[in-house]
């Protein structure tokens, strides 16, 4: 059985600006994120920090936000309840 992979990680149906660069709070270096990313460590300073544009698409409601992006959207992204 071939494994399929979800549409909203496959990074063929990503558009332009679905990869970026924030700027760590703390230290200023540049840091990229993708879109789906919930967290990154600064390869500076070694700062944790969440996206601040993280696109959160069908983690509300998937089963298998948990597998996908490595976290359960309930709690880190909100109850849509």
């Amino acid at each position: 059985m071939a494994v399929t992979m979800c549409p909203g990680q496959n990074t063929a149906f990503w558009r332009p600006g679905d990869i970026f660069d924030i700027t760590c709070p703390n230290c200023g270096a540049s840091v990229e994120f993708f879109k789906d990313e919930a967290r990154r460590r600064c390869p500076g300073c070694g700062h944790i920090f969440v996206n601040p544009k993280l696109n959160e698409g069908c983690a509300k409601w998937c089963q298998f936000a948990d597998k996908c992006l490595g976290l359960n959207p309930e709690i880190h992204l909100g109850s849509t309840d």
